[in-house]
């Protein structure tokens, strides 16, 4: 049976609340893949909400396990003159599963104006081998086209440190921004190369800001992951996303439990 694509999914939402039965195909373990599930919130906010401005920032809270039939709950916390903040509650067969909250703000002038971020030099992702072949990795994965720029892979021993190009491989009819929030989760915790064999992993949070919106769902971008520090089971990791002009479109932060 052929995945459902992004589009596909989304297009699934239905009912009042909105309601979709957690794909297989977009799993990871025992719950739906991470940045499917903040992409699937900020599907249900701009639909129920048709007229937010741009999404500025985005925090996330990965409760328990997003399976089975879910439910997902928008609602505006605050609307103010040029700024609307969104929250959404997933709902899972255990109970909470995702606890959201969107920042949107509309553009203003400003006499500020500076971007202090460059992008790694990296070869063209056609020039790169892929780093899953077909039935390796998390189910989710499948979804996406990765290749291997510099760091460490996993349980290699290597500097727990990611640098890859990705990008979705079916993004036919997809909305560009949700597919940046699904894939932008799409890299291994940084902290997988330093594992003396393989373990257990369960992302705690996800905060990033948006430094601009994307405009193409097929798009290759340049995804970075870094794990800062670890230990007593928790890792701290950066993590940054550019389009393939060098531009930064993404930046965040998160927070995995490790069993091993």
């Amino acid at each position: 049976m052929t995945a459902p694509s992004l589009a596909q999914v989304v297009a699934s939402l239905s009912g009042d609340p909105l309601t979709l039965e957690a794909p297989p195909a977009w799993s990871q373990g025992r719950t739906l893949y991470g940045g499917m599930t903040v992409a699937l919130a900020w599907a249900a906010a701009a639909r129920s909400f048709a007229d937010l401005p741009p999404l500025r920032s985005v925090q996330a809270a990965f409760v328990g396990p997003a399976a089975g039939r879910l439910t997902l709950e928008p609602q505006v916390l605050r609307r103010g003159k040029s700024a609307t903040t969104v929250g959404v509650d997933v709902r899972g067969e255990a109970g909470l599963a995702a606890r959201l909250t969107f920042f949107c703000g509309a553009a203003r002038p400003s006499k500020v104006g500076h971007e202090r971020v460059q992008a790694p030099a990296a070869p063209a992702p056609h020039d790169l081998p892929a780093v899953l072949k077909a039935g390796q990795g998390p189910t989710f994965a499948a979804n996406y086209d990765i290749r291997h720029v510099s760091g460490g892979l996993p349980y290699s021993g290597g500097d727990p440190e990611f640098l890859m190009w990705a990008r979705m491989r079916d993004a036919d009819g997809a909305d560009p921004l949700v597919s940046l929030i699904a894939l932008a989760d799409v890299l291994p915790p940084a902290s997988m190369p330093a594992f003396p064999e393989p373990g257990v992993i369960s992302t705690l949070s996800w905060s990033f800001d948006l430094d601009r919106l994307p405009d193409d769902a097929a798009a290759w971008f340049l995804c970075r992951a870094v794990s800062e520090s670890t230990g007593e089971g928790y890792s701290r990791q950066g993590m940054d996303v550019w389009d393939a002009d060098g531009r930064r479109v993404l930046a965040g932060r998160q927070t995995v439990a490790i069993f091993i």
